[in-house]
Order: C-alpha cells, then sequence, then structure tokens
C-alpha cells in the first residue's frame, strides 16, 4: 500500500500516487521541480500528519459539533478538533487503502465507505478517475450512495512552485475571482455570513502576495461549472485550480513544521470543495447532502506552467 504508482505525460509533467490515503506525493515538472509538498518517504504517510495530498472524505472542512440531521434524523460522527470533526474525522478517507486500477489513460482510485463509517449513514461508493496531459492533471470525484449522507469530497495537496520547502511562501503570488469568503468564529466554524472580500486579507482578485498573516479561508467563487478558481506563482513556475466546486479552502501551512525538512509556510493547501459545515449551514442553498439515485460529480484541474513545457510544445509541432 506504500508503492508509488506513478502517472507520465508526453511533456516530462509526472504525478506520482498512493493506494494509501489516494494520496498525491509528487507533481514534477518538465525542468525537474517537484512543486507539491511531501515526506520524505512513502511510508511515512501512514503516520499521523498535515494530510499532505490526501483525498478527503467523505466530508472534506469541518462539521459543527460532529452532529447533523437529515431528515429528521440525528446523526452524531466522529469528532477530532475540539468537539468537531475536520476532514470526516481520525479515520476519513485519507487513512484508507484504495483499490487502483489502470483504464486507458486514466490511473482510477475505488473505495466503500460503509454505513455507520465514523458515524455517516449510508453506504458509499467513490471513485476518482484521474488523468494526466501535457500540462494538466485532472481528478474526476463520482459517488453514489443506498442513503442520504452528506459527501464533500476534496484534494489535499499543498502547492509551492518553486519547489523549495526550506523556507516560507510569503512572496509568492497568489490570485483568485472569489468575491465572497465564509466567515468563521474562534473556532473555524462558520457563523452563517458570508460577507465580500472588499478591504479584507482574502481579497485576492488582483494578483499579489501571500504575506505573513495566518490564512485559513474558504473562498467563494462566483459562477457555475468548471472555472478558474486560483493561481498561485513564483513567477517562473506556477499552478492554476479550474474546478466546478462552488468555493477553495485555502490554508498557509502553519502545520507543515511538523514535517521533516519542511517549515512552516512552506506551501499553501488549495482545496476545492464545498464551504465548511455546510451540512448544518447551507451556503447558497447547498447543503451537501447526497441521496440515492443522484451522482455526486466534481472535477478539480491542475494547470501547470513553467520551464520546460514551451519545448515540448515544440517537439511536438515538430514534423
Amino acid at each position: 500500500m506504500t508503492t508509488p504508482i506513478l502517472q507520465t505525460s508526453p511533456s516530462g509533467l509526472t504525478a506520482t500516487w498512493l493506494p494509501f490515503g489516494a494520496h498525491l506525493i509528487s507533481v514534477r515538472l518538465p525542468d525537474g521541480t517537484d512543486i507539491l509538498a511531501k515526506h520524505d518517504l512513502p511510508e511515512t504517510y501512514q503516520g499521523a500528519g498535515p494530510y499532505l495530498g490526501s483525498i478527503i472524505g467523505r466530508v472534506a472542512n469541518r462539521i459543527g459539533g460532529a452532529a447533523f440531521t437529515i431528515d429528521g434524523q440525528s446523526y452524531a460522527i466522529a469528532h477530532n478538533d475540539n468537539g468537531h470533526a475536520l476532514h470526516s474525522g481520525p479515520d476519513g478517507f485519507d487513512r484508507q487503502v484504495w483499490d487502483v486500477t489502470q483504464e486507458g489513460e486514466e490511473l482510477v482510485f475505488r473505495h466503500t465507505s460503509p454505513a455507520g463509517d465514523q458515524g455517516y449513514p449510508g453506504n458509499l461508493d467513490v471513485t476518482l478517475r484521474t488523468r494526466l496531459s501535457d500540462n494538466e492533471l485532472q481528478i474526476t470525484f463520482i459517488a453514489i450512495t443506498d442513503a442520504p449522507t452528506p459527501v464533500n469530497l476534496s484534494q489535499h495537496g499543498y502547492w509551492n512552485p518553486t519547489g523549495l520547502f526550506d523556507r516560507r511562501l510569503d512572496t509568492l503570488r497568489l490570485s483568485s475571482p472569489a468575491d465572497r469568503y465564509t466567515e468563521v468564529g474562534e473556532d473555524l466554524i462558520p457563523t452563517g455570513m458570508s460577507p465580500a472580500v472588499d478591504g479584507t486579507p482574502y481579497d485576492f482578485r488582483s494578483p499579489r502576495r501571500i504575506g505573513p498573516d495566518f490564512i485559513d479561508v474558504n473562498l467563494l467563487v462566483p459562477g457555475d461549472g468548471l472555472r478558474e478558481m486560483a493561481k498561485l506563482t513564483d513567477g517562473m513556475r506556477s499552478v492554476t485550480i479550474l474546478s466546478d466546486y462552488p468555493g477553495l479552502q485555502i490554508y498557509s501551512g502553519e502545520s507543515l513544521d511538523a514535517v521533516a525538512g519542511m517549515n512552516a509556510r512552506a506551501a499553501l493547501a488549495m482545496e476545492p470543495q464545498y464551504p465548511p459545515d455546510a451540512i448544518n449551514q447551507p451556503v447558497d442553498g447547498e447543503d451537501t447532502i447526497l441521496r440515492p439515485g443522484e451522482v455526486y460529480r466534481h472535477t478539480i484541474i491542475y494547470r501547470f506552467d513553467g520551464p520546460g513545457f514551451e519545448a515540448a510544445a515544440l517537439n511536438d509541432a515538430t514534423p
């Protein structure tokens, strides 16, 4: 379960995965720069840590009071964050061994979460379909259930386009079209308000440095369907995230100093998802409940740029 699985593209872009937690453990650009924060050894992912590159489920982010109600039925789920559930509890999808198959150009991960897992209702069948192209990594989440249950799947990668994780990311530039954010209290549980980003540290509508401030916020990106959520760049290399999710959680990585050889704030977590605690506090009508007969389907695309891609494009164009 700690044997890495490599995907490669004609441009020289590579992505490396583990069956354990469906962890994405490396994204290496054609110039050799690995821009994804990672542990030194594959087996280290089995220990506790800051969710480096893991798939989060059933529910990413926080559920207030580790409890919710669906159709008049109350459920108490496992808590692991001061009485709240964070990333589904202590034994979420990031702790499970996924089945992996190669289907054409796609690497496909599958996992079944049984009814009662962490206290959640219903059997949930989850599929991740991953595809690597010349300059993009695409992940599609698909899930079905036999009983109503909250679902909010995400990928928890920490990114730094410099590939240097022994220093802080404060000088990197971030842009995002998000015009609102999910306001939270001291416990990081939403207050029920979604104010405008104007005049706040969360206004990245024009590219700017991340700066030294602590950030752990869910940005709400206007529009529907697949669209740009954010772009992180060092001026030479960049990762742009596109998704059809309504929000993007960004976290400035203060906990990364727990990883060997890595600084606090060495990389930025960028997680497309529904807002935190949406099962209890729906935002714009989104409550994250998946019902029998429905299909949960969302896509994340990571688009990369930097040295080496231009050469690959020229080689492809050569008769």
